[in-house]
């Protein structure tokens, strides 16, 4: 099972990561408040949060035309890997 601790762990070094590098572009600032928002919700608010980010990430990635380097594609692929635990985060320990 996923712990909730792990999303959170995954989401802080991404945002940390894009924040060295692309400090004003908007995929940062979607994952910081993201972040923001995943760690202020429990249970159903907390699995309809990441679901919101796994849906939109990448089409604001996309808009944004940032080039990742290669620690942000590990962190933005294990971030977007959170997908496969199925709709609602089912598997997720939360």
């Amino acid at each position: 099972m996923v712990e909730k601790a792990e999303i959170i762990d995954v989401m802080k070094q991404l945002s940390q990561a894009l924040n060295q590098a692309h400090t004003n572009s908007l995929t940062a600032q979607f994952v910081n408040e993201s972040l923001v928002e995943l760690q202020n919700s429990e249970g159903v608010a907390f699995t309809g949060a990441m679901q919101y980010f796994l849906n939109k990430a990448p089409v604001v990635k996309l808009s944004d035309g940032i080039k990742l380097n290669e620690t942000e594609k590990k962190l933005w692929h294990q971030a977007l890997s959170f997908n496969k635990l199925g709709n609602n985060l089912w598997g997720a320990n939360i």
